[in-house]
């Protein structure tokens, strides 16, 4: 399984969402590195935090499944999605 993000961005626009995210804060809810268009400006180089297969490696494989993480990072994504669009 893979995390298919569809960049909308709402995750990066809604860093009270994500706790570890709260040095990234523009001091407006949203990402320093978050684009006009809702991307982000450093992708190639984003922080650990922002890629959910290196977070997995980092830390979550001997934690659980690769696909039980990939599973609770999509409910996590839809629950933003749904609060948020």
């Amino acid at each position: 399984m893979i995390f298919s993000c569809d960049m909308c961005g709402l995750c990066c626009k809604h860093l009270e969402e994500i706790p570890q995210l709260k040095e990234y804060d523009s001091g407006d809810g949203s990402c320093i590195y978050l684009g006009d268009d809702d991307r982000c400006k450093i992708y190639e180089n984003r922080p650990d935090i922002c890629n959910v297969k290196k977070m997995y490696d980092l830390f979550y494989k001997d934690m659980m499944d690769e696909d039980d993480y990939i599973q609770k990072n999509i409910v996590a994504c839809k629950e933003i999605k749904k609060k948020y669009s």
